[in-house]
């Protein structure tokens, strides 16, 4: 699958904030193993949502606006129903639920860096 240079840009700097959090981690939290999975965790799950998501714009464009409505809102619904399990499996696994919430709110900050970004960059 092809994905958009600002989705790119959003992932690699999503990566680049996981490196910064898991410095300032090492010093802070106490289970740094822990953390580093569970902050792995959140963070390739935040990613894949970030793709998921761009696959399910990309395709509803194509759809008439009925049928595009419902193609979203099933796939926004799975996209919350996957964080719930992937929230489950981190509370079975023993995964620090804080690195993996982190990780999974990685994308957000991101967008906004990129956004600005390149909004700088355009003038």
């Amino acid at each position: 699958m092809k994905i958009s240079d600002t989705s790119k840009q959003i992932i690699v700097t999503t990566i680049a904030l996981f490196c910064i959090i898991f410095g300032i981690a090492t010093f802070i939290v106490s289970d740094v193993k822990s953390f580093l999975i569970g902050l792995a965790f959140g963070t390739i799950f935040s990613i894949l949502k970030l793709i998921l998501l761009e696959k399910t714009l990309n395709k509803a464009m194509d759809m008439t606006g009925a049928k595009a409505v419902n193609y979203t809102r099933i796939h926004y619904t799975l996209r919350y129903f996957l964080t719930f399990i992937v929230l489950l499996i981190a509370v079975f696994r023993d995964f620090n639920i804080i690195g993996v919430i982190i990780g999974i709110l990685l994308t957000v900050p991101a967008i906004y860096i990129v956004n600005f970004k390149n909004k700088k960059n355009q003038g």
